[in-house]
């Protein structure tokens, strides 16, 4: 099994010489596996090693028993042994989330803070000795994943309804995480262990059922085994290839979002045009790809996706809630996704009104200023400033306007508050919008950006037929 893991650690290049790994080590089998195995391949493979622990404080004496386990474990070989205690359950309380995922999460922040602080210390002290290369030795965090882990991991994922990239389970390495147990399954690591006599700790909550994993692993795992006795490694296998799939996919999506994206304050635009012209595919995994950008996609599944796609074919002013507050609200240009928690958006109704707009455009008409309108419903502006095409919408994050001739730009609620208009007014103001850069606020100002002066070839004449009648 050791040649097997030095061989896996060796194909995906978890591990190169002067490396500090530091590894997770909860007391349980899998990561006294793993960290037996660390030490074994670490004089070979030139790397060197500490160890984290999580007390999550959730099983009392119990849990500070794993501690003290591995406190010595560690002691015992001369291991660097950083523990942190949690409140876990008052964490997920106050956080809205179950106890796996704040678990989870503070185990990751344990593993984030104790790389940030062994980094710092490596730099001070390399640079005391006058030889610091700007960090030479790369920090690395090793978890105790393994084959049936994976496993776990793909069907919970295929039952939440998550896509390619949640079906292609475990990353063997994932940025500076890395899992060297992955090629080998429970049984393994515990036939392992019982060779080389080692003990480990057990911890009572991997026997119930109340958590959804556990369910998989106790209920489902054993079924498909009975099934074929390979199938852990099996869905593996499918993984690695689900895994190029996505790899090629996410490629070829992160071209295409560059061609179909504008990034505006505080969101993003989806523009219409281009992104139908995408095959099905590109355009689901474009989509999958911006929401991992914007907020972090652990909770994005198939039904988010496929929200966001029927939402290109409704009305301006509809909109889909997403999780961690994103909202994405159909637009003229296409599909704006802004976070919802920074700022609450004034057009959450879509805009539905008899009134209309008419539109002319007047081609060389320099020297004709004299003929621009002056009436507060018709107005005129150059027609070659306008950058991304012209719709009539409700304000959204991130709107803005020029106001003077020196290029000065003021945010659109700014304006309305300088111009003491009405909250329950600003929801309901019709805008003549460029993407962000409000032309028009009708019956109010336009955007000195765009005035008609001497140079001006083009106008676009609008006017409103919603306003006074004597207009």
């Amino acid at each position: 099994m050791l040649q097997k893991i030095e061989l896996y650690i060796r194909k995906y290049h978890m591990i190169d010489t002067k490396d500090h790994i530091i590894a997770g080590v909860s007391g349980g089998a899998d990561s006294i596996c793993l960290l037996l195995v660390l030490l074994q391949l670490k004089e070979k493979l030139g790397f060197t090693i500490s160890v984290v622990h999580v007390e999550h404080g959730i099983r009392g004496s119990d849990s500070l028993a794993d501690a003290a386990f591995v406190r010595h474990f560690c002691g015992q070989r001369g291991i660097a042994c950083h523990i942190y205690h949690y409140a876990v359950p008052e964490y997920a309380k106050a956080h809205g989330m179950g106890e796996e995922e704040a678990g989870r999460r503070l185990r990751y922040a344990s593993f984030g803070a104790e790389k940030k602080a062994y980094e710092g210390y490596h730099a001070s002290f390399s640079a005391e000795k006058g030889n610091y290369d700007g960090g030479a030795d790369r920090v690395k965090i090793a978890t105790a994943h393994h084959l049936d882990d994976n496993g776990e991991t793909m069907l919970f994922h295929l039952v939440r309804g998550s896509g390619i990239s949640g079906l292609a389970g475990i990353a063997p390495v994932y940025g500076d995480i890395i899992r060297p147990l992955l090629c080998v399954s429970r049984m393994e690591i515990e036939q392992y262990l019982e060779q080389a006599g080692q003990a480990y700790c057990m911890d009572a909550t991997n026997d119930s059922d109340v958590y959804a994993r556990n369910k998989i692993r106790h209920q489902l795992m054993p079924i498909l085994r009975q099934i074929n006795s390979q199938a852990a490694r099996h869905m593996y296998q499918a993984a690695e290839e689900l895994r190029e799939v996505d790899a090629y996919l996410n490629k070829q999506a992160q071209k295409k979002l560059h061609e179909c994206c504008k990034s505006e304050e505080n969101g993003v635009l989806i523009e219409a045009a281009p992104f139908e012209r995408q095959e099905l595919v590109l355009q689901k995994e474009m989509l999958h790809c911006l929401l991992v950008k914007l907020e972090g996609g652990r909770d994005i599944t198939r039904k988010h996706i496929h929200e966001l796609l029927a939402l290109f074919e409704k009305q301006a002013g509809r909109q889909v809630h997403l999780p961690r507050g994103w909202v994405a609200r159909r637009c003229y240009e296409g599909v704006w996704l802004y976070d919802g928690k920074k700022e609450k958006s004034g057009a959450e109704l879509a805009i539905d009104m008899p009134q209309q707009f008419s539109f002319r455009v007047f081609e060389d008409f320099s020297n004709k200023l004299s003929q621009i309108s002056k009436k507060k419903y018709t107005k005129c502006f150059d027609y070659d400033k306008i950058k991304f095409g012209f719709c009539i919408r409700n304000r959204l994050p991130g709107d803005y306007l020029v106001i003077n001739d020196s290029g000065c730009r003021q945010k659109l609620k700014k304006y309305f508050v300088n111009e003491k208009i009405p909250a329950k007014e600003r929801e309901q103001l019709l805008l003549l919008a460029d993407g962000s850069h409000i032309m028009w606020v009708v019956g109010h100002r336009i955007s000195s950006f765009y005035k008609v002066d001497a140079y001006t070839r083009r106008i676009l004449e609008v006017t409103f037929h919603g306003g006074e009648e004597s207009e």
